[in-house]
């Protein structure tokens, strides 16, 4: 009887070492399931730790979804004094060409030279009226050329300045207040 409770209790603990190897083959492929992007995310950062110390940074890139700025952006160029479509284009355009971020491209040189040089240009077309009631001086008018001297004014005008010139003179009378 030895024997046989000896192979028992060896079957016994054959069967609890596979129960047990079971349980954490089990065990390690719940891990394996819920952490499969745990550990991705570890193996990047990990990777981006080494890059670190190798001197490999990459740089950090802002990924936006669209090409439109959000309130915040829009508050913040209008804080700096870029309020304007064509402005506001403009900032999108530099910062598209130079790939740089908002606050860096507003801070580069070039740029605020750029855009205070368009933002002048703007001023001074807005300040000029336009279509014909910018030029107020009708030069073809006797009255002003009659206020030139005789040499200023054009030969087919000149009769008719001379004559205006003499009916203004014999109008007036000899006394100051006549």
């Amino acid at each position: 009887m030895n024997i046989e409770s000896e192979e028992v209790e060896l079957e016994e603990v054959e069967n609890e070492e596979i129960e047990e190897e079971q349980k954490e083959q089990e065990v390690e492929e719940e891990k394996t399931q819920e952490t499969l992007e745990a550990k991705r995310t570890r193996l990047q950062r990990q990777l981006d730790q080494t890059d670190k110390k190798l001197g490999r940074e990459k740089p950090k890139s802002k990924a936006k979804q669209s090409d439109e700025f959000d309130y915040g952006e829009y508050a913040y160029l209008a804080q700096k004094g870029i309020e304007s479509d064509d402005d506001i284009k403009f900032v999108r355009d530099s910062m598209a060409d130079s790939g740089k971020s908002l606050r860096d491209t507003l801070n580069s040189g070039w740029f605020k030279s750029e855009l205070s040089e368009r933002q002048e240009l703007n001023s001074t077309a807005a300040a000029v009226p336009k279509g014909k009631a910018a030029n107020t001086v009708a030069t073809d008018d006797v009255a002003y050329w009659s206020a030139k001297p005789i040499e200023e004014v054009p030969k087919e005008m000149r009769a008719k300045v001379v004559s205006a010139r003499r009916a203004k003179e014999q109008d007036q009378g000899k006394f100051y207040n006549s």
